[in-house]
């Protein structure tokens, strides 16, 4: 998708994505101060706290108020770029959420079959880390990547996770943008998430897949609550 077609936020995600990923930076390390990555990117200071808010959530940084923003791991522009098919944002997601379907669904198909005992303990603890932050908060559009990034890893295929996460990061943007503001609309599907890791423990493809697919039906519904507003 080229940078004329992405909204204004989304090209300076795209910016900062961009910036991130030359190799300068490595996980661990702390970025450069807010003045400069303005001065860097040629964005204001409200543009560019929003864009690090959405890399925020999609684990890509890290802000530790009082220290500084750390990058998490290294980004990818595929995230941002993944080519969606043209139309208004909410008719794409909807778009997207077909090709999810069939790949989301095999995916933890697969992964109850084909994960180890530490793939399964993996999935666990990003389980019990995206319960316990949308207890806290409400929401927990982070650890909820984690959780299914365990479940893609355990599908034992990395082509799951560089095409899933491509779509993913779109809806990331999406969401992270509406979430905080809603009435609890978009958070709907995080109690089934304990229901799909009992079906990968205990290796049941077919109900891993099911659940999968209900997931995303809790999904569907949300992008179209929230584009009606």
């Amino acid at each position: 998708m080229e940078a004329e077609q992405l909204t204004k936020p989304q090209a300076i995600v795209a910016r900062l994505t961009e910036f991130l990923s030359g190799g300068k930076y490595a996980p661990g390390d702390q970025l450069p101060t807010e003045k400069m990555l303005m001065q860097a990117l040629s964005v204001g200071r409200s543009s560019l706290r929003e864009a690090i808010r959405t890399l925020e959530a999609m684990g890509v940084v890290q802000v530790r108020h009082g220290t500084g923003t750390f990058l998490m791991r290294a980004p990818e522009k595929s995230e941002i770029l993944v080519p969606l098919a043209i139309g208004g944002e909410r008719e794409s997601l909807l778009r997207a959420l077909d090709i999810r379907r069939a790949l989301e669904s095999h995916a933890s198909a697969l992964a109850a079959t084909r994960a180890s005992d530490a793939q399964l303990e993996r999935i666990r603890v990003t389980l019990e880390a995206m319960e316990e932050t949308y207890r806290r908060e409400g929401t927990a559009l982070k650890e909820d990547m984690q959780f299914h990034l365990a479940i893609y890893e355990a599908a034992n295929n990395p082509l799951f996770e560089t095409f899933i996460e491509a779509i993913r990061g779109q809806f990331l943007l999406f969401f992270s943008g509406v979430v905080a503001s809603s009435d609890g609309r978009g958070t709907s599907s995080f109690d089934q998430h304990r229901e799909l890791y009992d079906a990968i423990a205990a290796r049941d493809p077919e109900a891993a897949r099911l659940k999968t697919l209900e997931l995303l039906d809790h999904v569907e519904d949300d992008v179209r609550s929230f584009g009606k507003h």
